[in-house]
């Protein structure tokens, strides 16, 4: 059993004056520290719960690692990562290998429109963030903990307002990116592009083509800033709209398949259970 007193440095919460059921809001600011053997989420993911936020997380000392799907990385230092949380793709855990303690702030949003901002902001950027040491949104979320204990009032758009201004930071580009525009301009039109596609048989030619590029520089610059190949990426947004159809839609299993490009209902089966260790009938019926 977790001693949340021994691991919460300190906290602080946010409450609403009233409640609009979509608007998402904070609902609590956590410094903690963690060691060997800490591992989140607790369950397996054959009793993932169905929930309707998620969790903002910057690293403040130590290492950390987060699993999204197959990819691990590092979590240092002027690091974050941002998921929802009934995601089966991700976990974050204390490495085997490390020294120290890890320490690191969180935030959590809830609000019926929360997880869907949040798996839209995974599907197009990622769940990981080079943010920078001392980064502006790490100041800010510190900035509380001269509150800690406190609990903070606020309307349902100031709430929002705030939720929107983290992830703004978030996702805004570090000195590093906007040292190289160009770049990074070309990664974030080929996310946008596939991401207005999606309804498309896309090629990685024919996308290279479209921006003007080369399908080699394509590849090169996308696999340099994201970690990921195009057909890697491909495969986790067609996954990713496959969980919402599951989870949001009565759509049939073989229905999903189609809708989300899969050639054969097969494919899909294989690829799903793959990706998250069990199959899209026994994912769909574990949240009903």
């Amino acid at each position: 059993m977790i001693n949340i007193d021994k691991v919460r440095l300190w906290n602080v919460q946010f409450v609403r004056t009233f409640q609009l059921e979509y608007m998402p809001y904070p609902c609590m600011i956590v410094e903690e520290v963690e060691e060997q053997g800490y591992r989140m989420p607790q369950f397996s993911p054959e009793s993932i719960p169905l929930e309707v936020g998620g969790q903002l997380t910057i690293t403040l000392e130590g290492r950390g690692v987060l699993q999204a799907g197959r990819k691990k990385f590092d979590c240092v230092p002027g690091t974050a990562f941002l998921y929802r949380d009934s995601d089966p793709a991700v976990s974050y855990f204390y490495p085997p290998d490390g020294e120290g303690k890890w320490r690191f702030l969180w935030i959590n949003f809830m609000g019926m429109a929360s997880g869907q901002i949040l798996s839209e902001i995974n599907r197009t950027c990622g769940y990981f963030f080079p943010i920078g040491k001392g980064s502006s949104l790490e100041e800010r979320l510190l900035s509380y903990r001269k509150y800690a204990g406190a609990t903070f009032s606020q309307s349902p758009l100031e709430a929002a307002s705030m939720v929107f201004g983290l992830l703004n930071d978030l996702c805004r580009p570090s000195e590093g990116e906007l040292a190289l525009p160009r770049k990074n301009r070309q990664v974030r039109d080929l996310q946008s592009e596939i991401q207005n596609a999606f309804n498309e048989s896309l090629s990685a030619t024919t996308l290279a083509r479209r921006l003007g590029i080369t399908r080699e520089h394509l590849s090169k610059t996308f696999r340099a800033k994201t970690g990921r190949t195009f057909q890697e990426y491909r495969e986790e947004q067609r996954l990713n709209e496959a969980l919402t159809l599951l989870l949001k839609s009565n759509l049939s299993c073989k229905e999903v398949a189609v809708l989300c490009h899969y050639n054969s209902y097969s494919s899909f089966f294989r690829s799903f259970k793959k990706h998250f260790h069990v199959s899209p009938e026994a994912f769909r019926e574990r949240q009903q």
